[in-house]
């Protein structure tokens, strides 16, 4: 996971000494994204939703939670000495530097996806922001709307898993935004099986379903 604003090609990867110390993957998002793809999905949430972090030597990433998961003591350590915690995007800022991208991938034959995440936060909202500033449901919710917004400016698909899973409930799902199990995941499972047959020619998706 990364920012859409990091993918310009001026702009810092990540910090090149955590990546051969084995902190973080040896990962190149804009070379993934400059091959050819049949279908790629975006996600906005990475950007309002997870610590984004600045090395001192410039490099910047994500610090998602399966990411952090793997740490040891030495890694956490390391990271808390040698980097600063940066402000998130707000939702209108996400949309606007994926845009770009999205018109980009559409014009060299690529069906794009902007994923909507399920806006349920379980309580206590250890996500609220201070100063009167929105509640993570809340950038949820504005960020939602940018993708419904980004579909009708681009003519690309939209990955709903908001609709549907917010017409489970949150609760009964054992489900939040950052993912869930079980049911959760066949419910994301046939959104995206639709996504598929909505957004690939007829051929290529039975065979890519099959």
């Amino acid at each position: 996971a990364t920012r859409p604003d990091w993918l310009a090609p001026d702009a810092a990867g990540p910090p090149a000494t955590f990546v051969q110390r084995g902190i973080l993957p040896d990962e190149n998002v804009r070379a993934l994204l400059a091959q050819r793809h049949r279908l790629v999905i975006l996600s906005l949430l990475p950007a309002i939703a997870m610590p984004a972090l600045r090395h001192r030597d410039g490099g910047v990433f994500l610090a998602h939670r399966s990411l952090r998961a793997g740490w040891d003591d030495a890694a956490r350590a390391a990271v808390a000495a040698e980097c600063v915690e940066l402000l998130p995007l707000a939702p209108e800022a996400v949309a606007a530097v994926v845009e770009p991208l999205v018109e980009r991938l559409l014009a060299g034959g690529t069906a794009v996806a902007v994923c909507t995440a399920f806006r349920h936060v379980p309580e206590p909202l250890q996500f609220r922001r201070e100063a009167g500033g929105m509640t993570l449901r809340e950038s949820i919710r504005h960020t939602n709307l940018q993708a419904a917004r980004l579909s009708q400016r681009t003519g690309c698909f939209v990955l709903d898993l908001d609709r549907p899973l917010a017409h489970e409930g949150g609760a009964p799902l054992h489900a939040d935004c950052f993912g869930g199990s079980a049911r959760a995941t066949e419910i994301a499972l046939d959104e995206f099986a639709s996504l598929l047959f909505d957004a690939l020619p007829d051929g290529l998706a039975l065979a890519e379903a099959g």
